[in-house]
């Protein structure tokens, strides 16, 4: 019953973008009483952070994959499969990431940090390769910097895409943005590997 729930909040929330269905709109769908809904979940907040949690799942799991997948490629083919991937995989949940956010203003800063958190050590191995010229700490900004510029342009081309948009266009310059902070300064000094 627990699924059958979840099941039919997700197909509200795929029907009807930008709107949450109330828990007796949910009933009513998933053809129980309103009673059974509160037997299983508190609140429609309950809901959609459970549909939340199971988006972010997928979400790591789909862009640790693309991150493997784009380690033996060439810079600018690694950045487009990172972004690409995350881009679809955001689509993918959509309806849910939109929800998440109504909750509230944190609420899709925090899917990413678990989303984020696993990936950091794979997330390294990209601008470590194209950087060899930064010590650790060096790399780990630059890594905190990107995760979270990569979120952000993933999610508004994926969500708030204009209907007109290009999308591979989209993609594409957004790999771009994200190679631009891979360059080296002209007088980079700060973060380099000391030679003692």
């Amino acid at each position: 019953m627990r699924q059958r729930l979840l099941t039919s909040a997700l197909t509200l929330l795929e029907r009807r973008p930008g709107r949450r269905p109330t828990t007796a709109e949910l009933a009513d769908h998933a053809h129980v009483s309103i009673g059974t809904v509160y037997r299983y979940f508190a609140d429609m907040d309950a809901i959609v952070e459970e549909l939340r949690l199971a988006a972010v799942h997928d979400i790591t799991a789909t862009l640790a994959s693309g991150i493997g997948g784009a380690m033996d490629q060439q810079p600018d083919t690694a950045m487009v499969t990172v972004v690409e991937t995350l881009v679809s995989s955001f689509e993918s949940h959509a309806p849910v990431l939109r929800a998440s956010l109504e909750i509230g203003e944190h609420g899709f800063g925090e899917a990413w940090a678990e989303v984020e958190g696993p990936l950091l050590p794979l997330a390294r191995i990209l601008p470590s390769r194209m950087r060899p010229d930064l010590d650790d700490r060096a790399i780990d900004e630059l890594v905190f910097l990107t995760m979270g510029a990569t979120a952000s342009l993933c999610l508004r081309i994926a969500v708030q895409r204009p209907r007109d948009a290009d999308r591979s266009s989209l993609i594409a310059m957004a790999a771009r943005m994200l190679l631009a902070a891979f360059d080296s300064p002209p007088s980079a000094s700060a973060g380099r590997v000391s030679a003692g």
